[in-house]
C-alpha cells in the first residue's frame, strides 16, 4: 500500500505559510511534491524536510542556499553513518566467525 499524501494546501495551511512557499521550495529542489489521484503533496518524511527548512529558514534566519547546504549535509552524515554500521556490522561478524574457530583451528 503506498503511504497517503497529504495536499500541498493542507500542508501549508498546517505549517502557516502561503503554497507559494512550498512551490518555491520545490522549484529550488529542496522537496519534492507527488502525485496520487487529482492531489499533489507530499509524504509524511517530505513533511519532516519542510519543517526542517522552515525552522532553519524562518526561525534561525538562515538563507535557502544554507539550508540547501545544510540539507545536502545532513544527507551525507546520514549516508556515512549508514556506511559505518555496515562496517561495524561486518567486523562484529568477522570477529564472532574468528572467535567460533578457537585458537587450535588456526593453523
Amino acid at each position: 500500500m503506498t503511504p497517503t499524501i497529504i495536499a500541498r494546501d493542507q500542508v501549508a495551511e498546517h505549517l502557516a505559510v502561503a503554497p507559494q512557499v512550498l512551490i518555491r521550495y520545490e522549484a529550488r529542489g529542496l522537496i519534492r511534491p507527488e502525485r496520487q489521484g487529482g492531489v499533489e503533496g507530499y509524504r509524511p518524511e517530505q513533511i519532516r524536510t519542510i519543517w526542517t527548512i522552515l525552522s532553519l529558514h524562518r526561525d534561525l534566519g538562515i538563507n535557502l542556499a544554507g539550508v540547501e547546504a545544510i540539507l545536502k549535509l545532513r544527507a551525507h552524515l546520514d549516508e556515512v553513518h549508514r556506511r559505518l554500521q555496515a562496517l561495524a556490522a561486518s567486523l562484529r561478524e568477522a570477529v564472532e566467525a574468528e572467535a567460533d574457530l578457537g585458537p587450535d583451528d588456526d593453523g
